[in-house]
């Protein structure tokens, strides 16, 4: 559903951004919460590529690091390739995307007959920038401090993201999706379920950024 926007600026990014009215509904939403819970994971259409421009160039202007490039040891070991923005201020253009992706997650919960879980604030949020070739991440599970529900907003480049049944990578099934669409992931507490799936991004041949936001339920609420 194509909506407008309202202008509006943020003290922290430098740039004047509007306010994002998001390409989804409730009813868009819930139908991919559904698909959520039968498939782990759903592609949602929230912003045109046009529209992602104004959140990209606040994005770049942010201080990132390197990425540890392995996490853990043998079997259990991550490769990461990337680098990580985990610092975004508030204000900041990227916490408003954020906000609007989880009014329309509680709204999309409030229409739904059997909702698969509460609304839950997206309280943290982390960008990620992947150069020309970079090998991404290899198949791993988010952290058990993260619950309910991932939401991951491709702003701009290309790569596979996927899932898989274990470490090694099988029984892959990539996600189409690419700049302006929400990929959105079960974690612990989605429809009751306490397990986390494995998942994985390669194949990027175009600089890509990338914006998570989940919950994170070891964080202290924001102040009123």
């Amino acid at each position: 559903m194509a909506g407008r926007s309202v202008a509006g600026s943020d003290a922290a990014g430098g740039a004047q951004v509007a306010q994002p009215v998001l390409r989804a509904g409730p009813d868009a939403m819930a139908a991919a919460l559904d698909c959520v819970a039968c498939e782990d994971a759903a592609v949602l259409p929230l912003l045109a590529a046009a529209e992602c421009v104004p959140f990209l160039k606040s994005g770049a202007d942010l201080s990132f690091r390197n990425a540890k490039p392995v996490i853990g040891e043998g079997e259990r070991a991550v490769y990461q390739d990337f680098d990580i923005c985990l610092s975004i201020p508030r204000p900041h253009p990227l916490w408003r995307l954020t906000q609007a992706v989880e009014r329309l997650v509680a709204d999309a919960l409030a229409v739904m007959d059997t909702p698969p879980l509460e609304a839950l604030p997206l309280n943290d949020l982390v960008l990620q920038r992947y150069p020309p070739g970079a090998r991404g991440i290899t198949p791993h599970r988010d952290h058990v401090r993260y619950v309910g529900l991932v939401a991951i907003v491709q702003l701009s480049g290309d790569g596979r993201f996927g899932l898989c049944t274990d470490r090694s990578g099988a029984g892959a099934r990539v996600l189409e999706a690419g700049p302006g669409d929400g990929i959105l992931m079960r974690a612990p507490g989605f429809g009751a379920r306490k397990d986390r799936p494995f998942h994985f991004l390669d194949g990027i041949a175009v600089e890509r950024y990338s914006l998570g936001m989940r919950c994170n339920r070891t964080k202290e609420p924001e102040a009123a």
